[in-house]
Order: C-alpha cells, then sequence, then structure tokens
C-alpha cells in the first residue's frame, strides 16, 4: 500500500504543478452544479479562427465555444461545433433537472440523443452524482428501477443485476473501453457520465472480458460506460469535506483549466481521500484516488488522455453467504452488525488510462481511435461464510488469503462517414476492436472455521499459518472484432432503420500451476452477431422504437475452489427483442419498453468444500420498463420508475427445473425520487427517494425465497453565496434507510447478501 500511496501522492504534485502555470486572470464564477456555462474570452490579438461548415447531427451534442474576433474590432464569437461523426470532447447535453443528459454514447453509433436511440438508455450526470452525494457507482445506479446490486454492500465489489442477468464488476466501461475503469469498485468523484444501456450490445460495443477466471454474465442484460470529466470552458477550484457515518471523514478536490488563445487544452485533476469507522461494527476503509484528464480541441483534431490511480484497504469487508445444504433462509442479523472475522482484510489497487483521439478527415468523415490499458492487483484475506443451520444461523467458512492480478489492454480505431445518396441519409460506421485480459491467481487456505450469524466473531483467532495450496493458476482471454453499421434516414429523419454486425473471436488458454493436467491450451472460437433496429417519429415529441440484438457471453474459466477448476465453458450467443415508446413533453421524458433476453445458465452446485460450476440449461427474462425523468414544474423533478420481469429457467438438465424463476430475480422493482426546491427558504432543496424490491428465489429448484424490502432515503441540501468571495457553498445532507431496516438485498448463483444499515452522509462544497 505505501507505494501506491506513494505513487498517488507525486501524480497529484505534478498535476497541481501543471495546473498551476500560466493562471493568469481572475477566476470565474462557479456555479455549485457541474453544468457549466460557457464563455467568452477576449484576447489582445487573437488570430482569426476559421469556421468549419460540419455536416447535419442528431446527437444534440454540440460542444460548443466562443472567440473574440481579431482586434480591433469586436464581433460576435464564433462558435465551434463538434460534428455528428465525432464524440471526443462532447457530451450530450444535460436534460430538463439536471440529473440525466439528453443522450448517451452508443459505442459503434456515435453519440445519440434519447429520441434518436433505438434501445433503452439512461445517463446520469455529475449534478446528480454530487447532489446525491454518491461514493461509488453503485449508489449512481440506485435510481435505475432495472438495475440491482447482486454484491454485499460493505464488501468493495459492485457486481449488478440489468434486467436480471448477472454483470460483472471488471466489465464496467470507461470512455468507451470495457474492463479498463478500476475492476473491483469505482468511485463516483472523477465521472462526468454514467450510461447505462439496456440489452446485449455486441453490436455496439463487442463482448466484455467479464471475470476472466469468474462467472462472467458477458454483459447481456446491458452494460455500463463511465465517461471521465474534462476541464470545461469556467475555471474551477472545488473542495468538498465529507462526512459517512460512523467516523469516515474525508476530502475531494476538483480543479479545471483552460489554456490556449481559443481554450483548446484542457487540464482536470479530481482527487479524494477518506478514512475511518464505517456504518458497520468493527469495519474501517481508507481510500484514495487521483485522475488526471488532459484534453486538446482543434479545428479538425480532438484528443483526450486520463490516467488514474486508486487504492482501497477495507478491514474486515463483508462478504456474501453461502447456503450450503441448509433447507431455510435465517432472518438477517441486526442493522450494522458485522458478522465478519477481525483479522478479514481486502486491499485492491488500480491504475488505469486512456487515450483517445479523432481527426476530421473531410467534414463528412472522421477517423477515430482510443487505447486503454489497467492494472489491477488485490490482496485479501478472509472466509466467505456458508449459512449450514438457517434455524441457528450457524456458519462455516474456509479462511483464504490471495493475491490476484489482472491487466488489460484495450483498443478500437474506425472511420465514421455521414453520406447522403438521393433522400436517403446514411450514417456509417465501420471499426476494429481488442481486449485482452491477464489473470493471475494464487490462494492459500487455512482450517475451516465456524461461528455464528447473530454474533459478532470477535474471539476467533487468525489462522496460525496458510500452509495449504488451493490454487495458482493463470487465465488469459482475447477478443477481437470487426463491426460495421449503417443507419439510414428518410422523411428529415423521421425513419431511421440501422442495421449492423459484428464478427466476433474469442480466444482463451488457461494455466494450472498446481494441477498441469487441468491447463487447457488456447482454443478459439469465432461468430457473426447480427443487429436490426428501426425508430419512428409518427407526431411531434413522440417515438417508436424496436431492435433485435444479440451478445455473446464471454468464454467462462472456473476458478476459485470448485472441484471443476480449469473447466472452460465456451462462448455462447445471446439475443434481445425489444420494443418500446418514448415521449418528450420538452422538459419532462417518459418510456415504456417491452424485452425478451435469453442466455445460457451456469449455476453453482453442492456443499461447502465440494462445490461445482456447471451449465444447467438457459435463462429466458421477458419483461416491462417504466423511466421517467425531468421536472414536472421548476422547482419540482422527478426520476425512477419501474420494471415488471418473468424470469424463467428452460431446457434445464433432465428438465427437472423448466419453467421455475430463475436465482435473484424479483417480479417487480421500482425506484421513484423526487427533489423540490422549496420556496419558503431559498436555495433549499428537499429530496427524497423510495426503492422496492420484489421477492426472489435462492435456489434453482425454488425452495428458498428471501422476501421483499423498501428502502426509504431522505435529503436536503442549502445553497448560499459566501460572504468572502462571493461564490456559492453547498451543504449537503442525506440519509439513507431512514428506517434502518435489516433484509437480505439480493440473491445471486448460491448466495446472498445484506443490505446496508442506516447511513449519513453530509457534505460541504466550497468553490474558490
Amino acid at each position: 500500500m505505501q507505494s501506491g500511496w506513494t505513487k498517488a501522492g507525486c501524480l497529484t504534485a505534478i498535476s497541481y504543478f501543471t495546473l498551476s502555470l500560466n493562471s493568469s486572470g481572475d477566476i470565474q464564477p462557479i456555479l455549485a452544479q457541474s453544468n457549466l456555462p460557457p464563455v467568452t474570452v477576449v484576447a489582445p490579438e487573437p488570430k482569426t479562427r476559421q469556421s468549419v461548415h460540419r455536416s447535419r447531427t442528431r446527437t444534440a451534442s454540440p460542444v460548443r465555444r466562443q472567440v473574440a474576433a481579431p482586434a480591433p474590432r469586436e464581433a460576435a464569437p464564433v462558435p465551434y461545433v463538434v460534428p455528428s461523426t465525432g464524440t471526443v470532447g462532447t457530451v450530450p447535453p444535460v436534460y430538463a433537472g439536471g440529473q440525466v443528459a439528453t443522450g448517451a454514447s452508443l459505442g459503434l453509433l456515435g453519440n445519440r440523443s434519447v429520441m434518436d436511440t433505438p434501445f433503452n438508455q439512461t445517463s446520469y450526470t455529475a449534478e446528480l452524482i454530487e447532489n446525491q452525494q454518491a461514493r461509488t457507482i453503485r449508489d449512481v445506479l440506485a435510481n435505475d428501477p432495472s438495475v440491482r446490486a447482486v454484491q454485499p454492500a460493505g464488501g468493495g465489489a459492485d457486481g449488478l443485476f440489468i434486467r436480471g442477468f448477472f454483470y460483472d464488476s471488471g466489465d464496467y466501461g470507461l470512455n468507451g473501453l470495457y474492463g479498463i475503469a478500476p475492476y473491483y469498485s469505482t468511485r463516483a468523484n472523477f465521472v462526468e457520465r454514467v450510461e447505462v444501456l439496456k440489452g446485449p450490445s455486441a453490436l455496439l460495443n463487442g463482448m466484455t472480458t467479464g471475470g476472466t477466471g469468474v462467472t462472467s454474465g458477458g454483459a447481456i442484460g446491458g452494460s455500463i460506460n463511465l465517461i471521465t470529466k474534462h476541464a470545461p470552458d469556467v475555471d474551477i477550484t472545488r473542495i468538498t469535506g465529507t462526512y459517512v457515518s460512523q467516523s469516515q471523514f474525508g476530502a475531494n478536490v476538483d480543479l479545471g483549466r483552460r489554456y490556449g488563445e481559443h481554450k483548446e487544452w484542457g487540464v482536470r485533476l479530481n482527487s479524494t481521500y477518506s478514512n475511518g469507522n464505517t456504518p458497520w461494527n468493527r469495519q474501517t476503509d481508507e481510500f484514495g484516488n487521483v485522475v488526471l484528464g488532459v484534453d486538446y480541441r482543434g479545428e479538425r483534431v480532438r484528443a483526450a488522455f486520463d490516467v488514474g490511480y486508486q487504492a482501497d484497504n477495507l478491514r474486515p469487508p463483508l462478504r456474501f453467504f453461502g447456503l450450503g445444504a441448509t433447507t431455510s433462509i435465517p432472518q438477517p442479523p441486526k442493522p450494522g452488525l458485522n458478522f465478519q472475522v477481525p483479522w478479514a482484510y481486502y486491499a485492491p489497487t488500480d491504475f488505469f488510462t486512456t487515450a483517445q483521439g479523432e481527426v476530421d478527415l473531410t467534414d463528412w468523415m472522421t477517423a477515430y481511435a482510443v487505447f486503454g490499458y489497467h492494472d489491477s492487483n488485490i490482496n485479501y484475506l478472509y472466509p466467505s461464510p456458508t449459512i449450514t443451520n438457517g434455524a441457528t444461523g450457524a456458519l462455516a467458512g474456509l479462511p483464504g488469503r490471495g493475491k490476484e492480478t489482472f491487466e488489460t489492454f484495450a483498443g478500437t480505431t474506425g472511420i465514421r462517414a455521414n453520406v447522403d445518396t438521393g433522400f436517403i441519409h446514411h450514417a456509417m460506421n465501420i471499426n476494429y476492436s481488442v481486449n485482452d485480459r491477464g489473470y493471475d491467481q494464487n490462494l492459500r487456505g487455512a482450517s475451516i472455521i465456524a461461528w455464528n450469524l447473530y454474533t459478532e466473531p470477535t474471539n476467533i483467532p487468525a489462522p496460525a499459518n496458510f500452509n495449504g495450496i488451493a490454487l495458482s493458476q493463470r487465465t488469459g482471454v482475447r477478443l477481437s472484432s470487426v463491426g460495421l453499421s449503417d443507419t439510414m434516414s428518410i422523411l428529415n429523419d423521421r425513419v431511421q432503420f440501422t442495421v449492423g454486425a459484428r464478427h466476433q473471436t474469442a480466444s482463451t488458454e488457461v494455466t494450472n500451476f498446481l494441477a498441469p493436467a487441468s491447463s487447457r491450451p488456447e482454443t478459439s472460437s469465432s461468430v457473426w452477431s447480427p443487429a436490426y433496429a428501426i425508430v419512428v417519429k409518427p407526431v411531434e415529441r413522440i417515438s417508436l422504437y424496436a431492435n433485435y440484438i444479440e451478445g455473446l457471453q464471454t468464454p467462462v474459466v472456473v476458478a476459485g475452489n470448485f472441484t471443476n477448476t480449469g473447466t472452460v465453458f465456451p462462448p455462447t450467443p445471446t439475443q434481445q427483442a425489444e420494443g418500446g415508446i418514448k415521449f418528450d413533453a420538452g422538459r419532462l421524458t417518459a418510456t415504456l419498453s417491452y424485452f425478451d433476453i435469453s442466455q445460457r445458465s451456469i449455476i453453482t452446485l453442492g456443499g461447502l468444500g465440494n462445490q461445482t460450476q456447471e451449465l444447467n440449461g438457459r435463462q429466458r427474462n421477458r419483461g416491462m420498463e417504466f423511466n421517467v425523468f425531468g421536472e414536472i414544474t421548476p422547482a419540482v423533478r422527478v426520476l425512477g420508475g419501474a420494471a415488471l420481469i418473468d424470469g424463467v429457467q428452460e431446457r434445464t438438465q433432465g428438465g427437472v427445473n423448466d419453467g421455475k424463476k430463475a436465482v435473484g430475480v424479483p417480479v417487480i422493482t421500482a425506484n421513484i425520487g423526487a427533489e423540490w426546491d422549496t420556496p419558503f427558504v431559498r436555495g433549499l432543496t428537499m429530496m427524497g427517494r423510495v426503492i422496492y424490491t420484489g421477492a426472489q428465489y435462492v435456489n434453482v429448484t425454488n425452495t428458498l425465497t428471501i422476501p421483499d424490502w423498501t428502502r426509504v432515503d431522505l435529503g436536503a441540501r442549502y445553497t448560499f453565496v459566501s460572504p468572502w468571495n462571493g461564490k456559492p457553498i453547498v451543504v449537503r445532507a442525506m440519509v439513507e434507510n431512514v428506517a434502518n431496516q435489516a433484509y437480505w438485498a439480493s440473491a445471486f448463483s448460491g448466495v446472498i447478501t445484506l443490505a446496508a444499515p442506516r447511513t449519513y452522509l453530509v457534505s460541504t462544497t466550497f468553490n474558490f
């Protein structure tokens, strides 16, 4: 950990020094929100910048900047607009209410507005992240009715269910490259947008690498892409002090500057550090990161470079509960009780970087490339408890001390072009992408320990030694693909038809150092993944859409303590059919969609010490989603929706579980949040959120269930003008799980997880 924090400290110092150079002039007033206005920069003798004719765009995502006319005459500023074939240096504008954006990136298809997207997609903004005091990306996704966290709170990992299918924490995208974001959990302080795309996305993004050694969902139910922050046109100097119960104190730093005659160069530094006791008894968490973003916006060239380092030291980490041979689910322990042994720890570090570039070859054609590298390391020591008796809460676990390393390279390059053939407009794209991940895992075990769910195990000594080598292996996955698409539009974009395909090749190899006979040489397989989609706008403000798109589930290499460690399940195609309607009332948007997705099932069988992972037919999820966001009035904002999902098992072994419900898929999930700017106190905003999750089956035989649960969050923020510099100060307070309810939050592949207790969050943001 010492070397990691030294690296982070050096990066912070260099970044601050860079930002300090050439910082002349007064600092412009800064709003507390991230949606910052453009600024006109007047230079003494600027060179004339030629405006470039840009082809038409449907992305609703221009980046405009204003520059002064040549001296001595002052003329109106000349706007600079990123063309529709470009994406670097631009994100779609914020929608009314500031909580979501008007559109998002769609990989191969570029940036698209909500009403021109033939998929269900939501893009959460930095303003929402700040106002809700989201610590990690899973906190942001608590606003989405189709997304549920399936790994325990307090465990340091952010695996999800999207539309009832598993999404691995190692699959998060960063600036369009999947697997490059921090592996286990990503802090939200350096993120401008959290883009949630529902459904498979093989055509758009290619397959994801998954855990490459753990069960990977392959982005079947959806995918998450994170857009990093870059410098706006006004200077940012922002410091936020934070507090999380029980005594977790921290600070966030956000610095941004633009340089050059036309503000071509931008530098943005985000960093956070926190340390102290968490809402769970006997748990401490020390966390820090530093992320530097540099970008260039030229006449026909745009580029961006991001580099970051993140480290966490969680003691002890909370884990999921295996079910073993128990015939009942115990009552959850009281909120805040820490069931983990005191000597357990969990210490991941991540170094990650992306480099993006675009060149406008013509006014209608852009060549682009983006490359990324990610190095993730984790050292850990803990037992994962198994419930051996649901009636008494008896637990047993195998302590394991291990080290895991992920090294990922990813890249995409291609060309986007807009061409008219008669009355048909074509938005075409062709690209090549590659994703290469190596995964090393070393694990040593000790003797089984036993304790109880309802009694904190403070008197259990740490094992004297870990002599048993449980696992030592290296796995590798290399994914490569070529994708091409064409969106054809007629009648002034009232009808848009997209057709495309991606040819994907997946190669997998396993080297088992402990049991060489279980090693597997590199094998590869290829498949074409087609997609078709249509958008029809029969009247103003209404879009009808439908799509058929396929995914390709990543090869799964069985790892861990399973008896069939080293087994490789080959890549398998998945399919989705979806249709829906979107209505944009100007300041309030509502969407309704229906989907049908099928994928193979990988299940965990057997008891403690004798578990295997096996293919078991397929899982088919059919459902409907309703989403709403925007402003009801200028003072009232809403965000939320509901999802109804019928998840069933099909083609199971021997047909014994055909028709039974899928594990961990509730029939109904709902989220609704609202903000209200009070009329009686200027600058005071009240906020609230209700999250509901229906009952879930825990096992494939449907004999065990966890009940439904409801969580209520309440908060407020107050904005006032600083008496010493005239800039806004924002004080925020929030309480999650107001009722302090204890409940089982989720079920997944033979395990269940606990929810977080009541959590208090307070922060104050100062602008300088």
